[in-house]
C-alpha cells in the first residue's frame, strides 16, 4: 500500500508540470474557438469582454489571467479576491438565473458543470448565450483545464504565470512527501448527515500529494454519506473539516480528540475545496499538519 501511494504521489506531481508547457501555446481567444471541460467548442469572433462567472473558481482563475475588468457579475459563492464581492450577483444554484443572465447582455458565461442540468445548459444556449463549462474532475485533469480556460485570458503572459505557479507548487509539495509513510484521514464535508469525499473528487487527490490516505477513498459516488460506526472502523489518525467553521462534534463528545482521545482534528481553508489558483497555498499547512502527525506517530513508535 505505501509503494503504490508513493507511485501515486509522483505521478500527480510529474503531471501538474505538464502545465508548463501546455500553456505556452495558449493565447487570447481572439477569431477562434474555445472548447471547454464538457468538450464543447464555442466559436468566440472576439475576445470576451463581458465576463458572468458562476463557478467560484473560475473567477479566481479569471482574475488570475487579469480578466477581472471583463466580469460584469459572478455568483453568490465568489468572494475572492475581494475585488469582486462588489459586482452584481446572478444565481446558480440549482439552476443558472437565465433571465438574469440576459439583462447582463454577456458574450460568455462559465458554469459550474457539476450537477448542472442539461436542459438548463440548452435554455442559456436559446437566448444566444455562450456557455462555457468547468469541471475538472481530477486532479490529473486539472493542468489542461486551467490551459483552455486560459484562452479567455487577455494576457497570456499573465495566464502562463498563474498556470505555471500551480503547476509548480502542486508538484513541489508532491516530491517532498512522496517517500512519506501514508496518515488514515477522514474528510468531513458536513456533519449532519456526516458526509465524506471519495478519491474521485481533487480536493481528496490533492490530499493524497502530501501522504493523506483517505479512509472513504474507495467509497462509491464522491460525496457519500457515511456512518460514525463506520468512520471510526477505519481508524483515521485525523479529521479534517472541510468548512473551517463546523464545530468539532460528533468527536469532543464522544472524547475522541486529542489530546485525550485518538484523532486530530484539522481544518482547512476553503480554497482546498476549489480547483483553483489558491489550492498549493490551502494544502501546504494541511500538509505540514499531517507530517507533524505522522512524525508523531514514529516517535511514539520508537519510544515504545
Amino acid at each position: 500500500m505505501r509503494r503504490a501511494d508513493a507511485w501515486l504521489r509522483t505521478a500527480a506531481a510529474a503531471a501538474m508540470t505538464l502545465v508548463s508547457c501546455a500553456v505556452l501555446a495558449t493565447g487570447p481567444a481572439q477569431q477562434g474557438v474555445l472548447v471547454d471541460d464538457w468538450g464543447r467548442r464555442l466559436p468566440l469572433p472576439a475576445a470576451p469582454s463581458r465576463i458572468v462567472s458562476l463557478a467560484p473558481h473560475a473567477t479566481e482563475w479569471l482574475v488570475a489571467f487579469g480578466a477581472l475588468e471583463r466580469l460584469v457579475a459572478v455568483d453568490p459563492r465568489s468572494d475572492h479576491p475581494a475585488a469582486v464581492r462588489g459586482l452584481p450577483q446572478v444565481g446558480a444554484w440549482p439552476v443558472p438565473d437565465a433571465e438574469a443572465l440576459a439583462r447582463l447582455r454577456p458574450d460568455l458565461v462559465i458554469v459550474w458543470g457539476a450537477g448542472l442540468r442539461r436542459e438548463a445548459l440548452a435554455r442559456l444556449e436559446t437566448l444566444g448565450i455562450p456557455v462555457y463549462v468547468t469541471e475538472p474532475r481530477s486532479l490529473a485533469e486539472l493542468p489542461q483545464a486551467v490551459v483552455r480556460m486560459a484562452a479567455i485570458s487577455p494576457d497570456p503572459a499573465r495566464a502562463h504565470a498563474a498556470a505555471t505557479a500551480l503547476a509548480h507548487g502542486l508538484s513541489a509539495i508532491g516530491q517532498r512527501y512522496r517517500d512519506a509513510a501514508p496518515v488514515p484521514l477522514f474528510i468531513q464535508l458536513s456533519a449532519r448527515p456526516l458526509i465524506t469525499l471519495s478519491d474521485r473528487d481533487p480536493m481528496a487527490q490533492a490530499l493524497r500529494l502530501c501522504g493523506a490516505r483517505n479512509i472513504f477513498g474507495d467509497a462509491s459516488g464522491v460525496a457519500p454519506q457515511v456512518g460514525l460506526e463506520a468512520v471510526l472502523a477505519r481508524a483515521p489518525a485525523a479529521v479534517l473539516l472541510a468548512d473551517p467553521a463546523a464545530g468539532d462534534e460528533p468527536w469532543r463528545g464522544l472524547g475522541l480528540l486529542a489530546p485525550a482521545g485518538r484523532l486530530a482534528l484539522l481544518r482547512a481553508d476553503p480554497a482546498l475545496a476549489r480547483p483553483g489558483p489558491r489550492l498549493p497555498a490551502a494544502l501546504a499547512p494541511v500538509c505540514e499538519a499531517i507530517d507533524a502527525l505522522r512524525r508523531g506517530a514514529g516517535s511514539a513508535a520508537r519510544a515504545r
